[in-house]
């Protein structure tokens, strides 16, 4: 028997407002706080397109599929993981998003999992990780107020993933975490099909990147020599496959709005359970089913100065942190913690942690060829250096207002 685990990943960053549009003389009001570093108009705009795109579309056709094979004897499941900003935006936005995200998890077939509430890279800012523990509980609390169930299995932002992280996440008591099947890591003889433990003991599921990429990635390329996938030919690819689990990982936007509707993916996604159930050796199942059916088969080991992510064609962490910019971003972002925590404000803390966001940084990689072109389109800014002159300056105003709430500005920083 081969498990067959989908994950959906769902995510949309707090995008920072303009330098010009951003001016506000003395102390910010609690109200003022979102309005004055982030860009509700902007945010609001991607949302309600992405939601129209793919959001309603691919959760009512998903929830259609659960339904429709909930009584049969190999029900479909499926898995999503949803950034606490995501959701913020959500209920902000579009909550009929969460009522559809809701009845998915009335099914019974559905599993939430666990992440840093912001996707943040808090789990590198170092080794004690105070401000991820925090961030994964707090998502934690979230998943389980809104879907009734507190999640078991934890996907660390982008996938990444070290010993010292899931070490952290074992501790904060999640019975597994998703990563990245990178061939290094598995020496490049063991399948990604199987679940492996980190040095601690948590139980690691592994993204298998190829056939993921073929729905999430190649799917409308025309020439790639899969085009024109079909359910039963995908199928027909899992079927081959005799080891013990396949985990199949992707952004939930591919589903419509990285992958267009015309493309066919909805209609390949309707047909791919039908299709599946075909095969006697394939079930579906979720990420905490597949952990605590399937022993432990090895070890993956990953130091913490080699982590490793699903982005880009190093899958470490070059996305966010390949260029002196990004690296020196980063590093103002760390420092940060405590002036921020010095203030005992929950709104500093918050906007704070929303200018945490890993997009921020990603928005500004100076890579060039395929992985450049993908930057360049996740942009929300239109360039590197605008998306840099948003971030600084919206944290180094933080910092300014933090220190005079404190008492420690100095006749260089903002007014009182």
């Amino acid at each position: 028997m081969t498990l067959v685990t989908f994950f959906f990943f769902a995510h949309q960053p707090e995008r920072l407002m303009p330098y010009e549009r951003r001016w506000h003389e003395g102390p910010l009001s609690p109200e003022q706080f979102q309005a004055y570093y982030f860009d509700d108009e902007l945010n609001r705009l991607v949302f309600e397109k992405v939601a129209a795109k793919c959001y309603y579309p691919a959760t009512r056709l998903l929830l259609e599929l659960v339904q429709q094979h909930k009584g049969t004897d190999k029900p479909f499941r499926v898995s999503f993981g949803l950034s606490g900003t995501f959701l913020d935006q959500a209920r902000r936005y579009e909550p009929g998003v969460i009522d559809l995200f809701q009845e998915l998890a009335a099914t019974g077939c559905v599993e939430f999992t666990g992440e840093t509430y912001y996707h943040s890279m808090s789990g590198l800012f170092d080794p004690q990780r105070r401000e991820f523990s925090e961030q994964a509980l707090k998502h934690a609390a979230e998943i389980e107020k809104l879907f009734g169930r507190r999640p078991t299995v934890f996907r660390n932002t982008e996938c990444m993933f070290n010993n010292g992280i899931a070490e952290t996440v074992q501790k904060l008591g999640f019975e597994g975490i998703i990563t990245e099947g990178l061939d290094w890591v598995l020496e490049n003889w063991r399948s990604p099909d199987f679940v492996y433990q980190a040095p601690c003991g948590l139980p690691v599921l592994l993204r298998n990147y190829k056939l993921s990429d073929d729905i999430g990635y190649r799917f409308p390329n025309r020439n790639w020599d899969g085009w024109p996938l079909s359910a039963e030919t995908f199928a027909g690819w899992l079927a081959e496959n005799t080891d013990q689990n396949v985990t199949l990982a992707m952004d939930y936007e591919a589903l419509g709005e990285h992958i267009w509707a015309d493309t066919g993916i909805f209609d390949f996604i309707r047909a791919l359970p039908d299709a599946i159930k075909k095969h006697s050796q394939l079930e579906f199942s979720t990420p905490t089913e597949t952990i605590r059916r399937l022993p432990c088969t090895g070890v993956v080991s990953v130091d913490d100065y080699s982590t490793i992510s699903w982005a880009d064609k190093e899958r470490d962490t070059s996305a966010w942190l390949g260029s002196e910019m990004q690296k020196f971003a980063f590093e103002e972002i760390k420092r940060l913690e405590g002036f921020i925590r010095a203030t005992d404000n929950p709104y500093y803390l918050e906007a704070w942690r929303r200018m945490q966001t890993s997009d921020h940084l990603y928005y500004l990689s100076d890579k060039a060829l395929s992985d450049g072109d993908v930057h360049k389109y996740f942009s929300a800014y239109g360039s590197l250096f605008e998306g840099f002159v948003r971030l600084h300056t919206a944290l180094t105003d933080l910092q300014h207002r933090a220190e005079v709430v404190t008492g420690t500005a100095d006749a260089l920083n903002v007014s009182p």
